[in-house]
């Protein structure tokens, strides 16, 4: 039987973001300077999770058919982690892809670019978003910044930040509920 109730169905959406998020923070990490591996299972779970939480531009998607595709820059550091966390799943009604990018190419096509603690302070992929829709996601130990979301280790957790003028500045909208879990936000 199905629940007409549309505020249950939020909730329900609601809730399956908020208790991994929880278990995220009460399980925390060391202040190592490389990601465990349960640090990429929470970054590999909530690099997808972030995508509900953000309204991107209607010429982000320009065919009806289009993929939704999260880029990984360098060296992928999730393993199969990403691809478990996405298979069969679907994003505002669209067939989710990984996608590994560098060289030739580079970011072109990509909702999400993902660039991990492994890669170099280089953050050209993130340049060469300029102006186009694309929500930039790092791990903070991966450089001097420059993400519109960043994980960060903080009091032996690990936590986000969002930079919300990067992302308004790219015609990307961040819902109130993720800015609202983020431990800054950035508005210029």
């Amino acid at each position: 039987m199905h629940d007409l109730n549309p505020f249950t169905s939020q909730r329900r959406r609601f809730a399956s973001w908020c208790l991994p998020l929880f278990a995220w923070v009460i399980c925390g990490a060391g202040p190592a300077s490389s990601p465990t591996a349960l640090e990429r299972a929470i970054q590999a779970n909530f690099l997808f999770k972030f995508a509900p939480f953000v309204e991107w531009p209607p010429d982000a998607f320009p065919a009806a058919d289009r993929k939704f595709i999260i880029c990984l820059v360098g060296e992928d550091p999730f393993g199969s982690l990403l691809e478990d966390v996405v298979r069969d799943q679907r994003m505002m009604g669209r067939p989710v892809v990984i996608r590994k990018v560098g060289g030739e190419g580079g970011p072109a096509g990509c909702h999400i670019l993902f660039a991990g603690s492994s890669t170099e302070t280089n953050y050209a992929p993130f340049t060469a978003t300029e102006g186009q829709p694309v929500l930039t996601v790092a791990d903070k130990a991966a450089g001097p910044g420059g993400a519109m979301i960043e994980f960060v280790r903080q009091n032996g957790r690990v936590r986000f930040q969002i930079n919300d003028g990067a992302a308004r500045a790219h015609g990307l909208r961040i819902s109130s509920k993720l800015l609202g879990l983020a431990i800054m936000v950035d508005r210029k």
